[in-house]
C-alpha cells in the first residue's frame, strides 16, 4: 500500500489554454511517482471548494506550501516539487 505524504492541488477552468501544460506535466508525475497525491480542481464545478485556497488566478498548482499561478514556468513548477 502507498502512503500519500505529498500533495499537489491543480486548480483550473475549463476553457483555459495554459492548463493544458500543467496537465501533462501532472500526468508524467502520475505515472512516475504514484506517491504523490494529486487533487484537481476545476473552478466552474468546485468553487466553493477552490474558495478556501484564495485562488487569485487560473491556472493555479499548490505545490506543498508552494502556491504557482498564470503563466507557470517549468522551472519553477520542478523547484517546487524539489522543495515538497
Amino acid at each position: 500500500m502507498i502512503t500519500v505524504t505529498k500533495e499537489i492541488v491543480f486548480v483550473s477552468a475549463p476553457l483555459c489554454p495554459k492548463c493544458i501544460r500543467i496537465k501533462r506535466w501532472l500526468k508524467e508525475i502520475e505515472e512516475n511517482q504514484p506517491e504523490i497525491k494529486i487533487t484537481r480542481l476545476n473552478i466552474a464545478l468546485k468553487a466553493k471548494e477552490v474558495k478556501k485556497y484564495h485562488i487569485k488566478t487560473i491556472p493555479t498548482v499548490i505545490v506543498g506550501e508552494t502556491m504557482l499561478g498564470g503563466w507557470i514556468k517549468e522551472e519553477e513548477f520542478k523547484a517546487a516539487l524539489e522543495k515538497m
